[in-house]
């Protein structure tokens, strides 16, 4: 496990006990105590002190102890690279709300923002989208925007805040919302893809594995994959908000216009409720569900696949956004009239040349 430093106890002639621990490859200074019921104590608690300080990422411990594939975060920490850094130039950060696709949204609206009024764009270390891209941004603390600087908050959530085309570039600049807009980041897409939303090395060789495996066993070598993400959990309990699910045959729908356009199709199906929708949908020779439970490499399945059918929220959106082939969504998605309905502009909200169907 890469990520735990290392530490050493010995026992020395002198019955004293040594505790050294280690950081970034260097040996910190010897702890010694001497022998005995106390020092045996105290040795217990220093040796469980230092593993808590650097075991700092339950995420990893998770994921290791349940054999998935392990995190390896991209560190491009703000310390190590200052004196690279054109202090000339006004920085820019965002509000990070929400999980892993809210993340994304915020994430690429804050590398469009850069670029469009030739900012630094900060990242906190601790941003989960790290874990599953290597992302070149720099990563620091709130603290490295310099005051005055300016916040500009958006109006609605999956609306375009024309906001932002009024900031200034003298000026430290801090974004606060969700900002869940293509329109945003419609100059970058090709930088988001390209040197981005690069997966890590571990997910794109696991992903790449799991389609040869299923290739093989379903013996369609040459087929056309297409991902499809089933999202139910959160969204069939707060359907009063606005948050829909999609109906069965809107599935059949968009499943069927890929089966006529290709003579060999394979579908993928990724979801966070496995029993459903093996219950009710499809089971043709032609599908395959995936039994994953890492939600990093189902990612990484759908966005190697050819082409992606979505349901509803960030993360499904994000897995059609990083497939560049054709996107289908559920057109019934955010219900109007609603919560989240009111704060959606779907032309801001949906590519223009993503196909949405009932």
């Amino acid at each position: 496990m890469e990520r735990i430093k290392k530490f050493q106890v010995s026992i020395s002639s002198n019955d004293n006990i040594n505790i050294t621990h280690r950081a970034s490859g260097n040996w910190f200074p010897t702890m010694r105590l001497r022998r005995g019921p106390k020092c045996y104590l105290l040795a217990s608690a220093a040796v469980f002190f230092i593993l808590m300080i650097y075991i700092n990422d339950l995420t990893y411990i998770y994921s290791y102890l349940n054999n998935k594939v392990p995190v390896h975060r991209h560190v491009l920490r703000w310390s190590d690279h200052e004196s690279k850094v054109d202090q000339r130039q006004s920085r820019i950060m965002i509000t990070y709300k929400g999980r892993l696709g809210n993340h994304m949204f915020e994430y690429a609206t804050l590398v469009g923002m850069a670029k469009r009024y030739n900012m630094t764009p900060i990242i906190p270390g601790d941003l989960d989208v790290l874990d599953v891209f290597k992302l070149p941004t720099l990563q620091g603390p709130l603290s490295l925007l310099r005051e005055p600087y300016n916040t500009y908050t958006e109006e609605r959530a999956a609306a375009y805040y024309k906001g932002v085309e009024n900031i200034d570039p003298t000026r430290d600049a801090y974004l606060d919302g969700y900002y869940q807009s293509w329109r945003y980041y419609k100059d970058v897409r090709d930088d988001l893809l390209d040197r981005h939303f690069v997966l890590h090395d571990n997910l794109q060789i696991a992903a790449k594995q799991y389609i040869q495996k299923l290739r093989e066993d379903k013996n369609m070598p040459d087929a056309v994959l297409v991902a499809i993400h089933v999202r139910r959990g959160d969204f069939v309990r707060q359907r009063v908000k606005g948050f829909t699910v999609a109906p069965i045959p809107y599935y059949y729908r968009a499943m069927n216009y890929f089966r006529k356009k290709y003579s060999k199709v394979l579908f993928i199906i990724c979801t966070n409720d496995l029993i459903w929708a093996e219950t009710n949908l499809d089971d043709s020779p032609d599908v395959h569900y995936s039994h994953e439970t890492d939600g990093s490499l189902d990612l990484a399945i759908m966005i190697s696949c050819n082409h992606m059918i979505i349901t509803s929220g960030s993360y499904s959106w994000w897995a059609g956004y990083l497939v560049r082939g054709e996107v289908i969504y559920y057109a019934g998605y955010p219900q109007p009239n609603t919560k989240i309905g009111n704060l959606t502009v779907k032309e801001d909200y949906y590519p223009p040349n993503w196909m949405g169907i009932m």
